[in-house]
């Protein structure tokens, strides 16, 4: 679990089209896959793994193949949460941007190979 949000992040980074979503958010997600989690904190317009489990905001909860296509970008957020493969404990509004996080991530990496 941890290779793959490590993974997204430095993907994150490289993304200057997409870092403006989080200039102003301060959010704490856990991401739960069965016994394996990761907390993902945005902060400062800045995307960072913590160890930290003590003030967590929000989680998601998945199976392994959910979490991949979400950090993979392959499918919304929203989708698997109705598809009921998530589960996500978050308001509406910090779920749109996780979704539009993720999605905007890979999205432009494939527009990238198109171009």
């Amino acid at each position: 679990m941890n290779q793959l949000v490590e993974k997204f992040i430095e993907t994150f980074a490289q993304q200057a089209h997409v870092l403006g979503l989080i200039k102003h958010a301060d959010i704490k997600v856990k991401f739960s896959c069965g016994l394996e989690s990761a907390i993902i904190e945005i902060k400062n317009g800045k995307m960072s793994l913590l160890n930290d489990q003590d003030q967590i905001w929000y989680e998601i909860k998945g199976d392994p193949d959910a979490m991949k296509q979400l950090f993979e970008g392959a499918e919304r957020l929203r989708v698997l949460e109705q598809k009921g493969r998530l589960t996500v404990s978050a308001p509406l509004r910090a779920a749109l941007l996780l979704e539009s996080v993720f999605f905007l991530t890979k999205a432009h990496e494939n527009l990238a190979k198109v171009i």
